[in-house]
C-alpha cells in the first residue's frame, strides 16, 4: 500500500512539474501537446522519449514515443495509438497493461454518458495526432 501511495504521489508530481514545463500559452485547452503535458509526460517524457520524471519508478519503462512509427516500417500506428490510448479494450501485442486506461478516465471527467464518447474520442484523436508529430 505504501509503495501504490509512493506510485501515486511522485505520478502527480511529475504531472504537475511537466504541466509547469509545458507550452501554457496554447489558446486550446484541448491541445494534443497540452493533453499530453497533462497526462502523459510524467512516465513518457515531455519530448516523448521514454524519460519522464516518474519513468525511474515504474515497473516497467514507459517505450520513446517518438519512434513508433520507425518500428513499424516508417509508418505511424494511429489507429494502434488510439486504442491503446482508450485502453478500454485489450491491445494483444502490447501484453500487460501498465497504463491507465485513459479512455475510462477521459469518459469519468467528461460526465459518464452516452455524450462523453465524442469528447474521449476528441482528446485521444488529439493525443494521437500529438504523438504523430513528435515521430523522428
Amino acid at each position: 500500500m505504501l509503495r501504490g501511495l509512493f506510485l501515486t504521489t511522485l505520478l502527480v508530481a511529475g504531472v504537475a512539474f511537466v504541466a509547469a514545463a509545458g507550452d501554457s500559452g496554447s489558446a486550446n485547452a484541448e491541445s494534443g501537446r497540452q493533453l499530453y503535458a497533462e497526462n502523459c509526460a510524467a512516465c513518457h517524457g515531455r519530448y516523448g522519449e521514454g524519460d519522464g520524471p516518474v519513468s525511474g519508478a515504474l515497473m516497467v519503462t514507459p517505450p520513446d514515443l517518438t519512434q513508433l512509427a520507425a518500428r513499424n516500417s516508417g509508418k505511424f500506428p494511429g489507429a494502434v495509438v488510439a486504442d491503446y490510448i482508450d485502453g478500454r479494450k485489450t491491445v494483444a501485442a502490447h501484453g500487460t497493461r501498465s497504463m491507465p486506461v485513459w479512455g475510462m478516465e477521459f469518459w469519468l471527467q467528461a460526465g459518464a454518458d452516452k455524450a462523453a464518447e465524442a469528447k474521449i474520442k476528441k482528446k485521444i484523436d488529439a493525443l494521437v495526432g500529438y504523438i504523430a508529430g513528435i515521430q523522428d
